[in-house]
């Protein structure tokens, strides 16, 4: 700490020090988590960060059937028709939702779906903590998943993209595996 020209008092960088401290990486944090329910699931798992209005990829644990899904570590996806986004509206205040869905579903071209028609499906999701991308962002590729925030309020999502074909016979059993890994991230944050 300094005195500054103005006669106040200016933190030095000492004080960016003890900030960087308390940060967690979250990636590291809940690796485990992520391997744990690839393994019980033998399906891909993805930890994505809310970056200006949009999911951003962090982690990736590949599952291992033979036909999987894989997205790039960096790779930016969309809120309103990805679970991992749907996840994280449903963290926010209804105005916020609204503004971030109304101008994503008027830019993908899905203004045939009525914008209270998603609201509902995003008041599900906080009922259940569960959110459901059912072949909307990519055909084929059906996905579940939940959010959460850590400590300083920054949103992450835990998704578990599937195949289509296999998805329908695995959703009970992909909300009760995302319910436990939810558990097991609220005792790490």
């Amino acid at each position: 700490m300094s005195s500054s020209a103005e006669g106040g008092l200016r933190l030095g960088s000492e004080i960016q020090s003890l900030a960087a401290a308390g940060r967690v990486n979250m990636t590291e944090l809940v690796h485990p988590v992520l391997t744990d329910l690839a393994k019980r699931t033998k399906e891909t798992v993805d930890l994505a960060v809310l970056r200006d209005d949009h999911m951003v990829f962090l982690d990736q644990v590949v599952g291992t059937h033979r036909l999987r899904t894989v997205s790039a570590v960096g790779e930016v996806f969309p809120m309103t028709d990805t679970a991992n986004g749907k996840a994280a509206l449903s963290l926010f205040e209804d105005d916020r939702v609204v503004a971030i869905a109304s101008r994503e579903l008027k830019n993908a071209g899905q203004s045939q779906r009525p914008l209270s028609d998603f609201l509902k499906e995003i008041e599900d999701i906080r009922e259940t903590g569960i959110a459901w991308d059912l072949d909307e962002h990519t055909q084929g590729i059906s996905a579940a998943g939940f959010a959460f925030q850590d400590p300083v309020g920054l949103v992450y999502a835990i998704s578990v993209p599937v195949p289509s074909h296999r998805f329908a016979g695995l959703r009970e059993s992909l909300a009760k595996q995302l319910l436990g890994a939810r558990e097991a991230v609220a005792k790490l944050v």
